[in-house]
């Protein structure tokens, strides 16, 4: 909840903690806790209390780790879990990620080798070393989750639990849900080429995952529900696109997003727009910024 509070608030407490170090301090407490996020169930979607916080807390750890998180900061608690989601509900929707738990995990392990690639390919300088390449075990590890996002893409998504439970799957806008969860796989495989492979902007593939999540974007209504869950996607897609056409359109739906008030848009957006003016990848740029 600090960490949560911390992101779109920062020091209303009058105290300056950043989100990272609240982000941190969660991770500790879930991983000594006794049974973790489990409790007494076998498996913690059982029960709603556990499977809201790990929903919550995965989400932050995840959009976290990919995007400001410290270099040897680790989402691997989150892995303990993946064999409960796997024998229940892989490919729901969950409605407070806004998308599949299998996306979560894929991003969870996305993030960590990019964390990892991240400490050789940029500098001390806080420049991208040009003539850096992935190792061949990285490369193949790349490349195989590759085809899990792909895999995990060809799937049909379907409404959480959650949404069932309350009766509310009518009033769920089912395109949009689809959507969201497309544009957060696309936006994984940017940061897999980007960051894991070290691809240019301009490679083939980067442009086609970048077009993909503002196709993506143009299925989803302005100043709707969905919007306020696109950030990370908007962000991913808003630092390498090539097209000037493009940037107006995803400027436009970050002020769209900053009319709900948040102070992490504010400052995704900020963040974008010096990536366009300096010509930097905004990993060298990124400081405090929480960019979900």
């Amino acid at each position: 909840m600090l960490t949560s509070l911390e992101i779109v608030s920062p020091k209303i407490f009058g105290y300056d903690i950043p989100w990272q170090r609240h982000l941190g301090l969660a991770r500790e407490v879930i991983m000594v806790r006794p049974g973790g996020l489990r409790g007494i169930q076998t498996n913690f979607r059982q029960d709603p209390v556990c499977s809201f916080l790990f929903s919550w807390a995965a989400y932050l750890d995840v959009i976290g780790s990919l995007t400001g998180g410290p270099k040897d900061a680790s989402s691997s608690w989150i892995f303990d879990y993946e064999l409960d989601d796997m024998n229940d509900g892989y490919d729901e929707i969950d409605c407070i990620m806004g998308f599949t738990t299998r996306c979560c995990y894929l991003l969870a392990n996305i993030a960590d080798l990019a964390r990892k690639c991240d400490a050789d390919r940029i500098g001390e300088d806080s420049n991208v070393r040009e003539n850096w390449r992935p190792s061949h075990q990285v490369a193949e590890r790349a490349a195989l989750l590759k085809r899990k996002v792909e895999e995990s893409m060809k799937q049909d998504p379907v409404a959480c639990k959650h949404i069932h439970k309350a009766g509310d799957v009518e009033k769920w806008d089912k395109k949009e849900m689809a959507a969201t969860n497309s544009a957060y796989h696309w936006a994984a495989l940017v940061h897999l080429y980007r960051r894991i492979l070290g691809r240019r902007s301009e490679d083939e593939d980067v442009q086609r995952a970048v077009k993909n999540i503002i196709a993506s974007l143009g299925l989803i209504r302005p100043g709707g529900t969905a919007e306020s869950c696109l950030l990370f996607p908007m962000f991913t897609a808003g630092c390498d696109t090539q097209s000037e056409d493009h940037k107006v359109l995803i400027l436009d739906r970050f002020m769209s997003a900053e009319k709900h008030g948040m102070t992490q848009v504010h400052n995704a957006r900020r963040l974008m727009q010096r990536v366009w003016e300096t010509k930097k990848p905004w990993e060298t740029l990124v400081s405090t910024e929480f960019i979900g």
